[in-house]
C-alpha cells in the first residue's frame, strides 16, 4: 500500500509542470480567441441605401457616473415614413469565456442574428419575457449557432439560463440611420437624407435624451450628448 501512495505521489510531481502547462496553453488560447472576436465585432447592422446628396452626423456622447461612454446607441427617430428593406447581411453575438460579445448590437428591424457558441462550456440564450421580441433558444453545444429574426422595434435584454452572469442587448430600430458609440463616445451616422430631424439616445442604464439635428446635403453636423443616471 505504501509503495502505490509512493508512486501515485511520484506520478502527481512528475505530472504537475504539465497540467500547468496545459492551464497556461488553454488560458492563452483563450485570450487569443477573445482578442480576434473583439477585433472582428460588429455592432450595427443595417440595409444598404442609396441617397442622393447625404448628409452625416457625428459627435460624442459622455456618459456620467459609468466607467466609460461606449455601447450608447445614438439614432434617429424618424425618416420619411420608415419603411425600409431589411439587411440581408446577419448580425453576430458570439458566446466566449463566458461574455457576450458585443455587448450591445444595434439592428435595422427584420435583421437576423446569429446566436454561435464558441465557448468551452454549453449555453443557453434567452430573453426576458418583457420584451417584444420573445424567445429563448434552449440549451446548445459547443460550437452550435442558432439565428433569431428580430421585426420589432425594441430593446431586448440578452440573458443565459446557464451562466446567469452574462448579458448584453440588442437594440432593434425602424431605420438604418443609427450608431453605436465607441469608448470614447464618438459615433457617426452616415447616408442621411438632408431634412431635420429628432436624434435620441439610448444606454441600459442612462437616461434617453433628444435633440432636434438639421442634416444638409453633403455637409457633417457635430452633435454632442450629455446622458445621466436615470432617476
Amino acid at each position: 500500500m505504501r509503495n502505490l501512495c509512493l508512486t501515485v505521489f511520484t506520478l502527481l510531481v512528475l505530472l504537475l509542470p504539465s497540467i500547468d502547462l496545459m492551464a497556461h496553453d488553454e488560458s492563452q488560447n483563450m485570450k487569443v480567441k477573445l482578442q480576434k472576436a473583439i477585433t472582428g465585432l460588429k455592432k450595427e447592422v443595417r440595409s444598404d441605401i442609396t441617397v442622393e446628396n447625404p448628409g452625416v452626423i457625428t459627435g460624442k456622447v459622455k456618459c456620467m457616473r459609468v466607467r466609460h461612454s461606449c455601447d450608447a446607441v445614438v439614432y434617429i427617430e424618424k425618416v420619411g415614413d420608415n419603411n425600409y428593406d431589411p439587411p440581408t447581411e446577419h448580425g453576430v453575438v458570439d458566446q466566449l469565456n463566458l461574455v457576450f460579445l458585443p455587448h450591445v448590437i444595434a439592428v435595422q428591424k427584420g435583421t437576423t442574428i446569429d446566436f454561435p457558441n464558441s465557448d468551452l462550456v454549453r449555453h443557453n440564450v434567452f430573453s426576458t419575457p418583457d420584451c417584444c421580441n420573445q424567445f429563448n433558444l434552449g440549451t446548445y453545444d459547443i460550437g452550435a449557432s442558432k439565428p433569431v429574426t428580430f421585426n420589432e422595434p425594441c430593446e431586448i435584454p440578452l440573458l443565459c439560463n446557464v451562466h446567469a452572469e452574462m448579458s448584453a442587448y440588442v437594440v432593434v430600430l425602424d431605420n438604418p440611420y443609427f450608431g453605436v458609440t465607441e469608448k470614447d463616445g464618438s459615433f457617426r451616422i452616415e447616408n442621411i437624407p438632408p431634412g431635420t430631424y429628432k436624434l435620441k439616445t439610448w444606454h441600459e442604464k442612462l437616461r434617453s435624451v433628444e435633440q432636434e439635428v438639421k442634416v444638409e446635403g453633403s455637409k457633417t453636423v457635430e452633435v454632442s450628448f450629455l446622458i445621466k443616471k436615470r432617476k
